[in-house]
């Protein structure tokens, strides 16, 4: 019976070991799975309410056991109220617990292969080109010209190739915010990883040549999205859609967002630095002659992911940082100090990019009264955040609020505090993040690990439509993770109605509010392992 909630994969020996039992517990043993000799004995700590998944529980914390083997957790009743021996003796009785944790390692490396399944997911995403990938293969889709339309959904008579790029997520469409969202966290990883993977520009590269397409060339402004006027079956491989595609009407948040992600890649591939720049100058222009632009909605017939965002005032900050950090420009400047601050790692708050890209890069540049306010405000999200974890039994940190792709937010704060890390030097938020890792292989309220192929009881079945079309997942895919609104996903309500929100959760293809897959919910992810040097 599993209901110790634990990281499915392991714990490096160096790391904190914490794990959620029942408040019945209140003392655990470590058993060698082999032959279920006990090397580890401790008293688990005092009971605790976790609102988010409605139980009492309590942490078992053996932090100090770190000899490399595979193991289970479970309840000590000898011990329950007593001390813990001061010596465990070499080969304790044998146990034959009912209820026990899913088997862990401890090693040097238990998350072997996790990282590179993250950062594959990307290959299996690609569109425009035949794609051999086992059960996932399937020949060139989306290849023909996009018919431009207007905001009223009419075809304005132009066409234009925007092949190439990922499809965004269970669907087949590709949108603009989400993919700079994703290329600036897979480039942040390159950048910031103590080892960081050798592959990750070329794959970044795949996602940037397709957004530089994205581009208006006369104006300089950037399409939002391109995809069919509605999703197709969910049992379809990509070659199978064969609707014609739209291209949506340029928006001010994809302009800025393009602006500041190929200013930012001008950085990293300097054999295109120059195209990069001249393409992220010639969007900023747009956003210069367009303050007032409009949020995006999808013209009348389109129904495809809509990522409407009413406010590209943190895009256009974004934008700036990048620029200003790669040209030095003080126009950038100008607009940067005028700015409100704000934080955010998502598609509709980008804020912590521009934070970040100005706190690693404007150098001597930099005017020091801005650099202490932007330290105070990621300083501030960060500490925000770690209250949170420090409030939650399962040390993460969304409260009660769990709203669709959860695990977007997991990945987003974990970065956060890993950022914080990175500029305060805390080893607090470290611990955090990890924390937060811990919760996606299986430390959460259902056991669940939300990554597929990997752990005791993965995710096995994505609302993603090659994963349907083959009958089983891809692997290194982060579900969307516990939706406490179920009202708009009937499988989903049927499921969880009423549940607390940590609960709000069912792995079946058809929850497309709870089981969904992203680019831009493995994209922190990726982050944070690489990070962590995971």
């Amino acid at each position: 019976m599993e209901i110790i909630k634990l990281n499915q994969l392991g714990y490096r020996p160096g790391d904190p070991k914490k794990v959620v039992i029942p408040e019945s517990f209140s003392a655990f043993k470590i058993i060698r799975t082999g032959d279920n000799t006990v090397l580890f004995c401790g008293n688990a700590g005092e009971p605790s309410f976790c609102a988010a998944s409605h139980e009492t529980v309590r942490i078992a914390d053996f932090s100090a056991f770190t000899q490399p083997g595979e193991y289970r957790l479970v309840p000590d009743t000898s011990l329950q109220g007593s001390e813990i021996p001061e010596q465990i003796p070499e080969t304790s009785p044998q146990t034959a617990d009912a209820v026990r944790s899913f088997p862990f390692i401890i090693n040097d490396n238990p998350y072997k292969g996790l990282r590179k399944a993250i950062l594959d997911f990307f290959h299996y995403q690609k569109c425009g080109i035949d794609l051999d990938i086992g059960l996932w293969s399937h020949s060139a889709c989306h290849t023909t010209p996009a018919f431009i339309i207007d905001t009223d959904g009419n075809k304005t008579g132009n066409i234009k190739d925007v092949s190439g790029g990922w499809h965004d997520a269970g669907d087949y469409g590709r949108y603009v915010a989400p993919a700079a969202q994703t290329a600036a966290q897979l480039l942040l990883a390159y950048e910031l990883s103590p080892a960081p993977d050798n592959d990750v520009l070329d794959v970044t590269w795949f996602e940037i040549e397709w957004m530089l397409k994205m581009q208006d060339e006369s104006s300089g402004g950037v399409y939002h999205k391109v995809s069919c006027n509605n999703f197709n079956a969910l049992n379809q491989m990509p070659d199978e859609e064969f609707g014609e595609l739209l291209l949506c009407p340029v928006s001010a948040a994809a302009t800025a967002d393009f602006a500041a992600v190929t200013a930012m890649a001008s950085r990293f591939y300097p054999e295109k630095k120059d195209m990069l720049l001249n393409a992220a100058i010639h969007a900023w222009q747009w956003c210069i002659k367009n303050p007032e632009a409009p949020g995006f909605k999808n013209p009348p017939g389109i129904n495809t992911g809509e990522y409407g965002d009413y406010s590209s005032k943190d895009e256009r900050f974004w934008a700036a940082c990048e620029l200003f950090c790669v040209t030095g420009d003080e126009s950038y400047h100008n607009y940067i100090k005028s700015a409100e601050l704000s934080t955010g790692l998502g598609w509709s708050r980008m804020g912590t990019f521009g934070l970040t890209a100005y706190l690693l890069h404007a150098d001597d540049k930099a005017d020091e009264d801005l650099i202490l306010r932007m330290k105070n405000e990621l300083f501030g999200a960060a500490a925000e955040i770690l209250e949170k974890c420090k409030a939650d039994p399962y040390g993460i940190s969304l409260g009660t609020v769990y709203r669709w792709g959860s695990n977007l937010n997991i990945g987003n704060n974990a970065m956060t505090l890993l950022l914080a890390e990175h500029f305060f030097g805390d080893k607090e938020y470290r611990k955090a993040a990890m924390e937060h890792v811990n919760y996606l292989l299986g430390k959460n309220a259902l056991n669940q690990c939300y990554i597929s192929g990997f752990g005791s009881n993965p995710m096995k079945n994505p609302h993603h439509r090659p994963s349907v079309a083959a009958g089983i997942a891809v692997p290194g895919m982060v579900s969307g993770g516990p939706n406490g609104n179920t009202k708009a996903d009937v499988v989903l309500n049927n499921h969880c109605a009423g549940f607390p929100p940590m609960k709000c959760y069912i792995d079946h293809a058809g929850s497309y509010s709870s089981n969904e897959i992203a680019i831009y919910w493995n994209s922190p992810v990726y982050f944070v392992l690489s990070y962590l040097g995971l």
